[in-house]
């Protein structure tokens, strides 16, 4: 039977977001705490998103895909930017995503909408971003993905396809953790020349990519030059 995407992310999402960006450990297990002192690749992924956009923020319009409760919206909003939207699959994430807007004061600039990728119609914005999201899209939904966004400036960090140690283990640990439970509905890893394809397909633009061994295998694919990294 056929993973409900949906039900899953409503399941996961809260706890899992609480364990790898607020730093709460004490759900974790002696698998998840030795992936946890070996890799801190998401923290850095996040803040290294921010540092990429920061300079290109100033009265543009931002889109997050698969934003999760929104940890980089205030950032973003206090960065310039003239307006920050979410979207996630899980209700609860937006759920928390819009108190945690309300609470810092940034919902007259931030919104955030429950919806699955295959749902959208086309974005306006001038930079659209996602952070991992690929990686939980089966093919048609990352057509659908590059198609609506083909109107703006893009960013996407993906697992790229290695052989590596790091990668090994994190196969090994999806597969513990819930691969075996859920029909094989684990990330998947991508070659960045399928992203840059994509992407082509639809925006005909150029593709740079930047990598860091701090995020082990994940790296970033974007539509622009990442000034730092020129």
């Amino acid at each position: 039977m056929p993973i409900d995407k949906k039900q899953f992310w409503e399941d996961k999402i809260i706890g899992w977001e609480d364990i790898r960006y607020k730093r709460d450990t004490t759900n974790f297990n002696i698998f998840e705490n030795f992936v946890n002192r070996t890799n801190k690749t998401l923290i850095y992924r996040l803040n290294t998103a921010f540092k990429i956009l920061k300079p290109l923020l100033k009265d543009k319009k931002i889109v997050e895909l698969g934003c999760g409760s929104g940890f980089l919206a205030e950032k973003i909003i206090n960065s310039g930017a003239k307006s920050y939207t979410g979207y996630d699959i899980s209700e609860k994430a937006i759920s928390r995503a819009i108190h945690i807007s309300k609470e810092k004061k940034i919902n007259d600039r931030a919104a955030f909408f429950a919806k699955a990728i295959k749902e959208m119609k086309d974005i306006d914005a001038d930079y659209i971003f996602s952070l991992g999201t690929t990686d939980w899209l089966d093919d048609d939904e990352l057509d659908h993905m590059f198609y609506i966004s083909r109107n703006s400036e893009n960013l996407h960090s993906i697992s790229e396809d290695r052989n590596s140690f790091p990668q090994l283990l994190h196969k090994l640990y999806v597969f513990l953790s819930y691969g075996r439970k859920t029909d094989k509905y684990v990330p998947r890893y991508y070659k960045t020349q399928k992203i840059s394809n994509l992407i082509k397909k639809y925006l005909d633009k150029p593709t740079f990519n930047y990598r860091n061994k701090k995020m082990s295998f994940g790296t970033f694919v974007s539509t622009f030059e990442i000034e730092e990294y020129k």
